[in-house]
């Protein structure tokens, strides 16, 4: 598996947002420290196993956010380094 962009990747997911009723920009912070956590994780998810479709990886990830009816609290720290380097997130 390629791993995408953090663009390719925050329109995927603001994409299926929408389509789950979702405010995508609400949980812009989630989706980045996910990719965060998954990019420094050299794309292995929490059990350990690689993803292979990060895609339908991330599409289950947003409707268990619905289900869970999600208020979104901004953290404090993204983990990810780079993040903040690349893209200066802080």
């Amino acid at each position: 598996m390629t791993p995408p962009s953090l663009d390719d990747f925050l329109e995927h997911g603001f994409k299926r947002c929408r389509m789950e009723g979702l405010e995508p920009e609400k949980f812009r912070r989630r989706l980045i420290n996910k990719y965060g956590y998954w990019e420094d994780g050299d794309w292995h998810d929490g059990n350990d196993k690689p993803i292979k479709n990060w895609k339908r990886k991330l599409t289950t990830s947003i409707g268990y956010w619905k289900a869970e009816d999600v208020k979104v609290n901004e953290p404090k720290v993204i983990q990810a380094d780079f993040l903040k380097k690349r893209y200066g997130v802080s």
